[in-house]
């Protein structure tokens, strides 16, 4: 073979092209594979590339403005019987939702993130306090759930591909004990003993992954919240009651060295890639 012809026959190698705000994603736009062909992946980021060439892509923008707005979300998963909180953007529904107030309700913002924007009311008091200056349209009202445990399940179509527990901090005050995030949590994997995986683990990921397909992402991570192994009688729950929480396209992975950006760095490429096949 001359050198003319091997020339030939090399094909062009392509890095992917990650958007993304967040820093925790800045690994992937170096550490991810070769591909010979064009492709794109969305942390979150909605903006459109108009360089006008052909690209293998995962997260379209309208999945992500689903999933990053509370209600557009909610709509899809009550249009594709996702399994989630009761909720309702009418407040003439609060009474029913609160059991007239003998539980709270959750107050959330279209465009929360993060736990912000979230608001546990617990009476008719503080709602009437909370509600002031504020418009009623920007926010749907939830069902309260006291339930003790919660996940992250990271997920594609083929189901879940890695997991971790939310768990509350020892010195987490109890006015902020409602609610699981990074400023109040700490998180343990699959293979904690803290991890307490759920009996019903398998119709878990079945659950998640419908709320995935529902919103239209190729990849998310999904909040959920489910009762207690076992129950006030210290029964085991055969099959404990759960809530998806919601589902994020732009998840944190940490550090550069975390567990869940070493699997999205294999995960990634074989999505690219089946894609691309199917294409």
């Amino acid at each position: 073979m001359t050198p003319q012809t091997s020339k030939k026959t090399i094909k062009s190698m392509f890095r992917p092209h990650v958007r993304s705000r967040h820093p925790s994603h800045d690994p992937f736009r170096t550490r991810l594979p070769l591909l010979p062909f064009r492709t794109l992946v969305r942390f979150g980021s909605t903006t459109i590339v108009e360089d006008n060439l052909e690209r293998i892509e995962l997260n379209s923008p309208e999945a992500i403005k689903i999933s990053s707005n509370k209600l557009l979300m909610k709509n899809k998963f009550r249009e594709y019987d996702v399994k989630t909180a009761d909720w309702s953007t009418d407040i003439s529904d609060i009474p029913r939702l609160s059991e007239n107030w003998k539980s709270p309700i959750v107050a959330k913002s279209h465009f929360g993130s993060r736990g912000e924007g979230n608001t546990l009311i617990s009476s008719q008091a503080e709602f009437d306090k909370w509600r002031a200056g504020k418009t009623m349209s920007q926010y749907i009202f939830e069902k309260f759930y006291n339930y003790t445990r919660e996940y992250r399940l990271h997920v594609n179509s083929d189901g879940c591909f890695y997991t971790c527990r939310k768990m509350l901090k020892s010195d987490t005050p109890e006015k902020d004990k409602w609610f699981r995030n990074d400023s109040n949590c700490v998180w343990f994997i699959e293979e904690n003993d803290n991890f307490d995986k759920p009996v019903n683990w398998d119709a878990i990921v079945v659950e998640s992954v419908k709320a995935l397909k529902a919103v239209g992402l190729d990849f998310g991570a999904v909040d959920l919240r489910i009762q207690s192994a076992k129950d006030g009688k210290g029964k085991v729950r055969k099959d404990p009651d759960f809530i998806i929480i919601e589902i994020n396209s732009a998840p944190s992975m940490s550090n550069d060295e975390s567990i869940v950006l070493s699997t999205y760095l294999e995960v990634i490429p074989l999505m690219l890639k089946n894609k691309f096949l199917e294409a």
